[in-house]
């Protein structure tokens, strides 16, 4: 098991090596390239942090998310690298960019599906409010296997603007958190009889 997660994890280096997170803020807020568990995330028998990578070990029929616990921002555009696990015949898989954040059971999630679908949804004291986009089909996800995405949020003030892969995909208005919010990545498998991972191998926020 140890082997296949560590070659999974050098796939996902591989695919996105020579590309640099998108965010334009001119001053970098947070950056972690996952090579360690200091970069302030909490620790669950379901996640991994080591060699680069971020690895979310999703049961059946599950979804996992982490909100950094260390920092809070206002006006921030965030970025996540998600790469799809190797092999053939995988299940529907997800994976997200968290924001406007209060805790772990209040926030929103821009995710993109395998299948080259995304959606935006809300999270309100642990339960999902309604979807703002639901499952919209878009060329701009790379949907192969070991393929790697770039997921973008720009949040200035009550104004959003999503992107995948740099294209933008929607502009949403909202009401953001008063006193500041936090970020985070998400994973979702929905395969209802086996056991899944998904991988992310770097997050920077800027300002």
């Amino acid at each position: 098991m140890r082997i296949a997660v560590l070659s999974l994890a050098l796939a996902g280096l591989l695919a996105t090596g020579a590309q640099a997170l998108a965010c334009d803020g001119s001053e970098v807020i947070f950056e972690d390239t996952f090579e360690d568990e200091a970069g302030g995330w909490s620790h669950k028998d379901t996640v991994e942090m080591k060699d680069g990578s971020f690895i979310f070990k999703l049961p059946a029929d599950n979804m996992q998310s982490n909100l950094n616990v260390t920092y809070t921002v206002k006006d921030a555009d965030i970025c996540t690298e998600a790469v799809w696990p190797q092999g053939g015949d995988l299940p529907i898989l997800g994976a997200g960019l968290l924001f406007w954040g209060e805790d772990n059971r209040t926030y929103y999630q821009f995710g993109i599906l395998n299948n080259g679908r995304f959606w935006i949804a809300r999270k309100q004291d642990g339960a999902w409010l309604g979807t703002i986009a639901a499952n919209i089909d878009t060329p701009a996800i790379n949907t192969s296997p070991g393929a790697s995405n770039t997921l973008r949020v720009n949040a200035q003030g009550d104004t959003l603007a999503f992107y995948i892969n740099g294209t933008k995909v929607r502009e949403l208005r909202g009401q953001a958190p008063r006193d500041g919010w936090r970020f985070g990545i998400s994973g979702d498998n929905f395969d209802k009889q086996k056991e899944a991972t998904v991988l992310f191998t770097n997050m920077k926020v800027t300002d």
